[in-house]
């Protein structure tokens, strides 16, 4: 499992930077409140709500599978 964890956490920290060049504006339909909290918790962690969100992305498409197909094809 650790190695596997050690894995995960190396490509998509990887594949963010790769991709943080190319970014594209999305809309989100959050519960404010939430999204405060989200917020605070950002910033006590020194990020920003949209690095985090680029980040849990990753991280979903890590688990998935999905972002390993896409490095695989674009020979990362």
């Amino acid at each position: 499992h650790l190695s596997h964890t050690i894995n995960f956490m190396k490509n998509w920290q990887k594949a963010l930077k790769l991709l943080r060049s190319k970014e594209k504006d999305v809309h989100l339909i959050v519960n404010p409140t939430l999204w405060e909290l989200f917020k605070e918790a950002c910033k006590k962690e020194g990020t920003t709500p949209n690095q985090m969100v680029s980040e849990l992305v990753l991280q979903y498409l890590e688990e998935t599978g999905i972002l390993d197909e896409y490095l695989k094809k674009v020979n990362f």
